[in-house]
């Protein structure tokens, strides 16, 4: 939930609410390198003393100033609106949950797949006075019964209202439906961490509309099973207790193994990582490095080093025994460096020039690539950012978990049934 003082958005609790948190810090940094871009150059118009008594067309410049900003408008717009698609898309959803707008409470239905319909009101909970309200509840967003959904599981919420029009929302979800009389308005429902959510209806809807908080506790996939398969039982009468203790006990082997089997599937899954990582860096930095180094450039350099040194281990020899010859050689030695190159370059320009222009091109060349590189990264780094907010590395875990508790509920749900 938001605190004090907090200038962005909310943690996101699931999968959408992680994307907007992620176009909303795209957002901020494209438009706070564009204010520090302005504010620059009105701080250097403002203390810049020339002036210009006529001005000329540039149609160059033109062109520019107006290619940038279509750019920067670009940048903003196609992330968002394929967010916004992206929003409304709902793909194969394992448990429904109807959510009923009243003046002024919520009422939650699941009546999918459990062979029952079972439903209760949400009340906001008076949290007392004093100190009491503020330590045991948070003060307009405790309820009495909270809307229990699973964590990592494609959920489907549909909102309607029996009144009046309402809006059930969550921030940290990044959720927001209206709640309209004769309408069902749908969402997809993503959480990828267990906890309690609060939110309040977000449409002004009558006097008390600030007294019907939104409470989800998002909880693990084994405990909504227990929670849902048991509110099933009490409404459809069903009083045998061998079903119920059949379940608890199949729920709770399957856990157990659950956590077991991901304990070494993860450990497993380092080590033959940590394993490949260590061949793959012995290959690279002590083998290959080492001889590309002593193919291309290493012999040549280990032998120019040891002929300087040698010359120069002679040269020092001959200062001790001989310092005013070896002066004298060493002076000499330098200007007829000098001079060749002088009238190297006098008399073969042609020549020089081409040595000259190679030994320029090769830094220029270098220059270049770092450019184009540098350019090319950025592109990437942009077109990325544009196509996906979120890391791959999320991505690839949210997606393994989300079926894996996709695959325990159905296993779950199939067992349940077989064994009524």
């Amino acid at each position: 939930m938001s605190l004090w003082g907090q200038a962005g958005l909310q943690e996101g609790s699931s999968v959408m609410g992680v994307e907007i948190q992620s176009l909303y810090d795209h957002a901020m940094l494209t438009m706070g390198t564009v204010l520090v871009f302005v504010m620059v150059m009105v701080m250097k118009l403002a203390m810049n003393k020339f002036f210009c008594s006529k001005y000329l067309d540039n149609q160059w410049l033109e062109t520019l100033w107006t290619i940038f900003p279509v750019c920067l408008l670009l940048l903003l717009g196609l992330p968002s609106i394929k967010l916004l698609y992206l929003m409304d898309e709902l793909d194969m959803p394992e448990a429904t949950v109807k959510v009923i707008g009243h003046q002024w409470y919520w009422s939650y239905e699941y009546s999918d797949s459990f062979g029952s319909t079972y439903s209760f009101d949400s009340y906001m909970e008076y949290s007392g006075e004093g100190e009491m309200a503020l330590k045991s509840t948070y003060r307009l967003l405790e309820v009495n019964n909270r809307c229990v959904v699973a964590s990592l599981l494609p959920m489907r919420v549909l909102v309607t209202s029996e009144d009046v029009v309402h809006s059930w929302s969550i921030p940290s979800a990044g959720i927001k439906v209206d709640g309209i009389p004769g309408r069902i308005n749908q969402v997809g429902l993503y959480f990828i961490y267990t906890g309690v959510f609060y939110g309040q209806c977000s449409e002004l809807c009558g006097v008390n509309h600030s007294y019907m908080p939104v409470c989800v506790e998002a909880v693990s996939i084994e405990a909504f099973t227990d929670w849902i398969f048991g509110n099933h039982s009490l409404n459809s009468n069903n009083n045998s207790n061998s079903s119920n203790w059949f379940f608890s006990g199949v729920s709770f082997i399957w856990g157990c193994i659950c956590k077991v089997g991901g304990c070494f599937y993860i450990l497993a899954v380092g080590a033959g990582s940590l394993y490949v990582w260590w061949w793959k860096k012995f290959f690279y930095y002590g083998m290959y490095l080492p001889l590309k180094f002593t193919l291309t450039a290493g012999w040549g350099l280990v032998k120019w080093a040891t002929i300087k040194c040698l010359l120069l281990g002679k040269w020092v020899v001959w200062f001790l025994i001989s310092p005013i010859d070896a002066s004298v050689y060493a002076v000499t030695y330098v200007v007829q460096q000098i001079y060749g190159m002088i009238w190297f370059a006098v008399t073969k320009p042609i020549e020089f020039s081409s040595l000259l222009a190679k030994s320029m091109y090769s830094g220029v060349h270098k220059t270049v690539l770092f450019i184009v590189q540098g350019s090319v990264f950025l592109y990437n780094a942009m077109m990325m950012s544009m196509s996906s907010f979120v890391d791959d590395e999320f991505k690839k875990v949210v997606v393994e978990r989300v079926s894996s508790g996709t695959r325990k509920f159905l296993w779950i749900v199939q067992e349940y049934y077989k064994n009524r």
